[in-house]
């Protein structure tokens, strides 16, 4: 096939909106605040010990009121959430705060997906 002299194939292009602060934030607080503390009462109910949680202060209190884990995790995300949003001049003055920020929540979401691995494993 003979395309005509400087005829060129344009690719495709997929326009990619970046996250606004305040998203990334929102995210943060929900991947650690919330999806962190149920995918961590899932592997608890899957395994029936707190011995595989890593944090000592988590194991403690799930070993006592393992419901509290919500409410503990829920509140402390949503105090972060709180500093990050009244201090966002200051972290959007870092350089690669984005960078931090997609991180965390990488890391977060690796966690989950970590936790919800040891309740399915122990179920099957």
């Amino acid at each position: 096939m003979d395309f005509p002299a400087g005829f060129r194939l344009a690719a495709p292009t997929v326009p990619v909106e970046r996250p606004s602060y305040v998203e990334l934030v929102f995210a943060l607080v929900v991947v650690w605040g919330f999806c962190d503390a149920v995918s961590t009462l899932v592997a608890l109910t899957a395994t029936g010990t707190p011995g595989l949680e890593a944090n000592p202060l988590i194991r403690v209190l799930l070993a006592t009121e393992p419901l509290l884990l919500i409410g503990l995790k829920g509140a402390v995300m949503a105090y972060v959430g709180v500093v990050l949003l009244g201090c966002r001049p200051l972290v959007e003055r870092v350089p690669a705060y984005r960078g931090w920020l997609f991180g965390m929540l990488g890391f977060g979401i690796a966690v989950v997906l970590s936790n919800l691995t040891v309740g399915l494993r122990a179920l099957a």
